[in-house]
């Protein structure tokens, strides 16, 4: 699928050096098509400085206060696809930078919704991701080699057509931040648009640049989310099927956690995740309402597993 103008999308907050870096490697892309927007969710004195240095280069939407990741990118997201002549949303983590030619590369793939080769920053020959693989436990992981099944794009850097954005619709701005690009990819694909992967599409990603890896706010955001997803998105004769695999992997997280110090934390995410479950009967079904796919593909999305063999080694 070929796209023609592009809307980069950055959402920014905190670490105004890593947003610097980022912009500047945009402006290296040899594909002239593209336009970029900044979201900042942070201080207006923020916006004044990435103004004063890249002046029309970008677009910069200020937010009255920090609206997470989910709407920060909604605002966006919905900026963008008002010009008619944006075919597609490219959204980029500000912690990133990319090679010159990975616009092209993205735009090149033949998907609605494409992922890239995200290496990691500080050591560019190791993977970071190369978009989501599901696991049978119903446990998001990155796609860490290309021989595990692509379910979606990551939020760090996701290309999403006009016509899925339209049709799906955004993220789910109560998720606030963690595992909304999961559900936006869950939901796309019980519509029947598939992902793709741009292998030549190469990005540098720093990581938790703002929370921190496996911070209380990570874990507590994560798994809430997660059991929203799982739920919203699977007909209950799948969740009823998968109910095994999802309760082992579930179990197994809770006590990892708890020997991990963090028995509060995933306990309130838990809490919360099934109260939250609860409430978006309504939600639920308006999603499954627009399925397209069998019971039987929705399946074959499932790596085998509850955990990715790499995280066995």
């Amino acid at each position: 699928m070929k796209f023609s103008r592009i809307a980069i999308i950055i959402l920014h907050y905190k670490n105004l050096s890593d947003t610097r870096e980022c912009l500047k490697s945009l402006q290296k892309l040899d594909y002239e098509r593209f336009s970029v927007i900044v979201v900042n969710n942070d201080v207006l004195e923020h916006k004044n400085a990435i103004e004063a240095e890249f002046g029309d280069f970008v677009k910069i939407i200020q937010n009255k206060k920090n609206l997470g990741f989910a709407e920060g990118n909604n605002v966006g997201i919905r900026s963008a696809l008002a010009n008619n002549q944006v075919d597609a949303v490219l959204l980029l983590n500000n912690d990133t930078i990319v090679e010159p030619n990975f616009l092209k590369e993205m735009i090149s793939t033949n998907a609605d919704m494409v992922a890239p080769r995200m290496m990691q920053y500080h050591y560019r020959d190791k993977i970071d991701n190369l978009g989501i693989v599901l696991m049978s436990s119903g446990l998001p992981f990155n796609r860490t080699n290309e021989n595990q099944k692509l379910f979606c794009a990551s939020g760090g850097c996701a290309l999403y057509s006009r016509k899925l954005i339209e049709t799906v619709g955004v993220f789910d701005k109560k998720y606030f931040a963690y595992a909304e690009d999961l559900d936006l990819g869950w939901r796309a694909r019980n519509q029947g648009f598939e992902a793709g992967y741009a292998s030549k599409a190469i990005v540098y990603h720093k990581g938790s640049a703002i929370h921190g890896k496996l911070s209380d706010f990570v874990v507590y955001h994560t798994y809430r989310n997660l059991l929203w997803t799982q739920f919203k998105n699977l007909p209950l004769a799948l969740l009823l099927w998968q109910s095994p695999w999802f309760f082992a992997g579930h179990i197994f997280i809770f006590f990892y956690y708890i020997f991990k110090g963090r028995a509060r934390k995933i306990f309130k995410a838990y809490v919360n995740g099934i109260i939250g479950a609860l409430n978006v009967f309504k939600t639920r079904s308006e999603n499954l309402k627009k399925k397209t796919v069998s019971n039987k593909t929705i399946l074959s999305w499932f790596q085998t597993g509850l955990f990715p063999k790499s995280l066995l080694r």
